[in-house]
């Protein structure tokens, strides 16, 4: 069900400055080093394929799927967000629009990918059946969400209650309850990545960690993610 009311947690400009320098600390560039490891392992973007990143926000994965070669469209509801992706020297379509309603044909997208974007939307089961549509016969959906089992999903939910952050707006996943939703679909593919402390507490053994991790407690990275080939 929608839920009841709803605020765009990217809405404001000052969150939208901010998100982008997040990536420029030492555990954010370990984090996207490594969800970007499992996210293309799994997704297998293609030079010349067109792919819709649902959820873009300031073009992090648009940008960086458009310097691989893809023809790239990037979707997003916050026009702040939209504003600094725009501002970046890449060959990307940027667009603003909700998650439940894509102006898009049936089956245009080789590849339509969402990363940490279902945990702000209005109707997830929504979102996920436009993404599905608008993805194209031989093309696949790869999703990623924050799983509510990680330790950096508990950092966030105490940080939220003590200060205005998105996270006060976002629902987590679970593994078994992501894995079930894209399930819907079809044989699902999946993994997680980020088994190092929200505190730093690994970063130094990150690699390893996540080897250990995706072998043997899969469900308990922070970022969980999944593929169904259409």
């Amino acid at each position: 069900m929608p839920r009841a009311s709803y605020v765009n947690p990217f809405g404001a400009r000052r969150q939208a400055a901010l998100y982008d320098s997040w990536f420029d600390t030492p555990l954010g560039e370990a984090m996207d080093r490594l969800e970007k490891a499992l996210i293309y392992r799994l997704a297998q973007p293609r030079e010349g394929e067109l792919a819709l990143d649902m959820g873009t926000g300031t073009g992090h994965f648009a940008c960086d799927l458009a310097s691989q070669g893809l023809r790239v469209i990037g979707y997003d509801p916050s026009e702040a967000m939209l504003q600094i992706a725009r501002a970046k020297e890449a060959r990307v379509a940027w667009q603003r629009g909700d998650a439940e309603a894509l102006p898009f044909f049936d089956d245009t997208f080789d590849l339509v990918l969402s990363t940490t974007t279902l945990e702000f939307v209005r109707d997830i089961s929504a979102a996920l059946e436009e993404m599905w549509r608008v993805a194209a016969p031989g093309g696949r959906m790869v999703v990623g969400v924050l799983n509510a089992q990680s330790s950096w999903a508990k950092s966030y939910l105490r940080e939220a209650s003590v200060q205005d952050t998105p996270f006060q707006y976002a629902r987590f996943f679970t593994a078994a309850e992501f894995v079930s939703r894209l399930g819907c679909y079809g044989q699902v593919r999946w993994s997680s990545s980020g088994f190092f402390a929200p505190t730093g507490r690994g970063l130094r053994v990150a690699g390893v960690l996540e080897v250990l991790g995706q072998a043997f407690c899969r469900g308990r990275g922070a970022l969980l993610v999944g593929r169904i080939d259409k």
